[in-house]
C-alpha cells in the first residue's frame, strides 16, 4: 500500500498526489507542467492537505 503524499502544483494550482517515493521523480518528469510545492512528503492525506492550505491559503479544493 502506498501511503506517501506529496503537495504538487501546476501553474499555481495545488494538488495532493499519492505516490511511491521511488516513483515521484518519474511522475514529475512525465507530467512536466507539475512541480513539488513542498519537498518533504506527508504520511497521511490529512497532513498533506494541511500543508497545502498553509502554502496556498486562498485555495479551496473542488468537491466532486
Amino acid at each position: 500500500m502506498i501511503n506517501t503524499f506529496y503537495v504538487v502544483q501546476r501553474k499555481g494550482i495545488p494538488a495532493v498526489w499519492q505516490a511511491d517515493p521511488k516513483r515521484i521523480l518519474t511522475l514529475l518528469k512525465r507530467k512536466a507542467d507539475f512541480k513539488l510545492a513542498f519537498e518533504t512528503p506527508a504520511n497521511t492525506r490529512h497532513e498533506a492537505l494541511v500543508r497545502l492550505r498553509q502554502l496556498f491559503p486562498g485555495h479551496r479544493p473542488v468537491k466532486t
